[in-house]
């Protein structure tokens, strides 16, 4: 028996075979949106070219498993600027038509056979120099940041102890312990008032690794996500709690797929808060009189429907006038961070922010609000290099939220 050429494609090779070539993933038309680009890297840069969406990527993947192609640098350069948002699984007709599917296809699922080609070129030795250095220094500090490991829990007030056991563990993340730790002050002190029984792993947790699945290093991603099932497992917890959309979206979705006795309830915060709220837990009193609109994550929204607890929270703040975006929900533009795009092509990454705030200004709304730090930080990013006459400020949903509370 021949040894397989490529492991990862051979796995997603019923979806590669899947596309029949029709180009609906490179021009959308959806109603009160009218037509658009549908992959923010094609919008964005200046030869738009067939590889740049996805049915071009996946005539390459075809190509590697026909033997027509073989692996390169310059591959590795095209299949890496990409945010792997689903933009293009949203508007595809396999994704979402069973009727339209032949007997030996199934579902489309663009953003897996992005993931296999690009675990295939890392295994090849084909990536991004900028993303081979993170990840060797998460392999051996758990991190993706170049931080101490033990600095984890420095964002932890000294006031703060956590029990050794409890319904809820709280998933910190890398991004937010390292970079944002008002994004956790701020979502503890929601939890204490609410008197929710929670805990959190402290030293004990590693980045989760969507950073590696996203980039292409399956073996360290499953490294860290054995160890992780293994401290939660020590807290007696039955729920994990997020913030971070990469970390909900690498525990929900890849992490039942990595560790057959994974069996735990994720939830981001925003479903624990509308459960709060509806529970009578949590009630959010003070007026905030400002107009805001509302930018979905992509691992939040289109990798894991989560689009409709961030709105209740929004619509029950006393005094706020919550205006939607165009494009929203499923069709929400990608702020251009994911994918590892922000680290390989930081330039690539804004330009596609600021296309998503001049969506947002267009709604006159005084701020954006997103529950990612990922897009949090790149929407940020965005407006200062867009340099608008018109002003947009972007800000957390737990923010917004303390700021009710109190």
């Amino acid at each position: 028996m021949s040894e397989i050429k490529y492991k990862h494609l051979e796995k997603v090779r019923d979806l590669i075979e899947t596309c029949y070539r029709c180009g609906d993933c490179r021009t959308a038309i959806r109603p009160l949106v009218g037509r658009y680009q549908v992959c923010p890297v094609r919008e964005v840069i200046p030869v738009k070219w067939e590889p740049f969406f996805a049915r071009g990527k996946i005539m390459l993947a075809n190509g590697l498993l026909k033997g027509d192609i073989e692996l390169s640098q310059e591959l590795a350069d095209i299949i890496f600027q990409c945010m792997i948002c689903g933009s293009c699984k949203i508007v595809c007709n396999y994704s979402y038509h069973p009727s339209l599917l032949h007997p030996i296809s199934q579902i489309m699922d663009h953003p897996k056979i992005w993931e296999a080609l690009r675990a295939e070129l890392v295994d090849a030795g084909f990536t991004i120099p900028r993303h081979s250095e993170i990840l060797d220094y998460c392999q051996k500090n758990y991190n993706p940041y170049f931080e101490n490991h033990e600095d984890r829990v420095n964002w932890i007030p000294k006031d703060k102890k956590f029990p050794k056991e409890a319904e809820y563990v709280l998933f910190t993340g890398c991004t937010e312990p390292y970079r944002m730790s008002d994004i956790l002050q701020n979502l503890i002190k929601i939890l204490d008032v609410a008197n929710v029984n929670y805990t959190a792993l402290g030293i004990d947790e590693w980045c989760c690794g969507s950073v590696a699945l996203r980039t292409g290093n399956i073996s360290l991603a499953k490294t860290l996500a054995k160890h992780n099932l293994d401290a939660i497992k020590k807290t007696k917890a039955t729920h994990i709690i997020t913030h971070c959309a990469g970390c909900y979206r690498t525990l929900k979705l890849d992490y039942p797929e990595i560790l057959p006795d994974f069996n735990f309830k994720v939830l981001h915060v925003t479903e624990l808060i509308q459960n709060l709220l509806e529970n009578g837990q949590l009630k959010l009193i003070n007026e905030i009189p400002k107009k805001v609109t509302y930018h979905d994550p992509c691992h939040l929204g289109r990798h894991a429907k989560i689009y409709d607890a961030p709105r209740y929270i929004l619509n029950h703040i006393p005094g706020l006038e919550f205006i939607e975006m165009k494009r929203i929900k499923e069709n929400s533009w990608c702020c251009g961070a994911g994918g590892g795009l922000k680290s390989g092509n930081p330039e690539l990454a804004i330009n596609i922010a600021k296309t998503r705030i001049e969506e947002a200004l267009e709604t006159s709304s005084e701020m954006l609000v997103t529950a990612c730090p990922f897009c949090l930080r790149n929407l940020k990013d965005g407006v200062e290099e867009l340099n608008s006459e018109k002003t947009i400020e972007v800000f957390d949903l737990l923010e917004i939220i303390v700021n009710s509370l109190e």
